[in-house]
């Protein structure tokens, strides 16, 4: 488990910046746009800064000269043409077309197609926008991800043995990703299938990464995620911080998470905690997350709140204290609804130390057999609970009572 503080300053300084500085065009990209672009429409293309200054070129001589056809489209704010008798007009041009690049309403720098105007005009429209579209993109995952380094770092606080030692970094790392620490949250993990390509260095990775890609976007296109839901990509998992409440059907957007993934197409696995109360709580339920995906069964989706899951992960080793598993707590709870009307916990205990014959538990009890099968029947209707029919459900009510009695 990452117990590392992060280093959070300047990371306000950092956020500040990318919201008022406009995007400064790197030659890396630049020039890689400019590759991809010649070897489509087989004319040089240049790129320039808001300066004027060719920062990529299907020439590389040209690199890093001045550009005067280039300063005027940015100054002017307009499509710039260059014949070849005005060549000499213009410091550094050669006969050509030259665009605004434009993102977010702003000149970001200038790509030029070299030729007589009439013959590249179209062509340098069209470079123009698939210049925009890449570069879009690349400032898209370039915010996405400095926004899921934040989103990491405060989930790996989250996810911490001692959140003591961490509030105040927890609580400054909330602030600026708007997280709202007292909502009640369940942690769902999705273990996404890949394929395996072999003889293909580095192929699986870039499979992987387009695969995050097509996520991400299905994510913000959907309707099932609200707004104080913390969605990343973390550690080898897609983790989901998804909000409780009884407006929410669990059920309902699992489901529909699940035809998301599918409608990729993806094949995933899911592993479901129980529901945190509290910011407290979330390693614990990232915890049964854990435990509930790496479960061995063939259902898609595998949940703590599944009797035999929840019995097997308050029994495994590594779970010294069984009372601390929430869903157990939460069906504990559910059970203790029910005790001032059916005096359930009596009849339980009853029922267990006569190892689940109900003659003998109705007659210790001095009630009817009928009463007991009817309040045997409400406790399988309010819990899910019938410890008559299954082992696990038998050895949950004992785990109960003991929490009852200790409480």
């Amino acid at each position: 488990m990452d117990n590392e503080k992060p280093n959070c300053k300047g990371y306000n300084l950092f956020i500040t910046a990318r919201m008022v500085k406009p995007m400064i065009i790197s030659q890396e990209i630049a020039q890689t746009i400019v590759n991809h672009l010649m070897s489509i429409i087989k004319r040089n293309v240049n790129i320039m800064d808001c300066d004027g200054i060719i920062i990529a070129s299907g020439e590389k001589a040209r690199i890093h000269t001045f550009h005067q056809g280039g300063k005027f489209a940015v100054s002017q704010q307009t499509v710039i043409e260059i014949s070849p008798n005005e060549t000499m007009n213009f410091a550094g041009a050669l006969p050509g077309v030259m665009w605004p690049i434009e993102l977010k309403g702003k000149i970001v720098g200038v790509v030029g197609v070299t030729g007589e105007p009439q013959e590249v005009r179209s062509t340098a429209r069209l470079v123009k926008t698939v210049t925009e579209l890449i570069l879009e993109r690349d400032m898209l995952l370039s915010d996405y991800s400095s926004e899921n380094r934040l989103k990491e770092q405060l989930i790996s606080l989250l996810f911490s043995v001692d959140l003591e030692t961490v509030q105040e970094d927890i609580q400054t790392l909330a602030e600026m990703l708007n997280f709202k620490l007292e909502i009640p949250r369940i942690v769902i993990l999705v273990d996404i299938e890949t394929p395996s390509p072999k003889g293909f260095v580095g192929l699986q990775n870039l499979m992987f990464d387009r695969v995050r890609e097509s996520v991400i976007r299905a994510i913000k296109n959907s309707h099932i995620f609200s707004q104080d839901d913390l969605v990343l990509f973390y550690k080898r998992y897609f983790c989901i911080l998804r909000t409780v409440s009884e407006k929410q059907n669990a059920k309902f957007f699992l489901k529909n998470l699940v035809d998301l993934f599918h409608s990729l197409p993806l094949q995933i696995r899911v592993g479901v905690g129980g529901d945190a109360q509290n910011q407290w709580q979330l390693r614990q339920s990232y915890l049964e997350a854990i435990f509930s995906i790496e479960y061995k069964c063939l259902h898609i989706i595998r949940n703590i709140k599944q009797h035999q899951i929840m019995l097997d992960f308050v029994m495994s080793p590594d779970n010294k204290n069984y009372s601390s598993c929430l869903a157990l707590l939460e069906l504990s709870n559910k059970v203790a609804n029910l005790q001032p009307k059916y005096d359930i916990y009596n009849t339980l205990s009853c029922l267990l130390t006569n190892n689940l014959n109900i003659s003998a538990t109705s007659s210790e009890l001095f009630i009817h057999r009928n009463t007991l099968k009817f309040r045997l029947e409400k406790l399988e209707q309010f819990t899910g609970l019938s410890p008559c029919h299954s082992f696990a459900d038998s050895v949950l009510c004992k785990l109960i009572l003991e929490i009852q009695a200790h409480s």
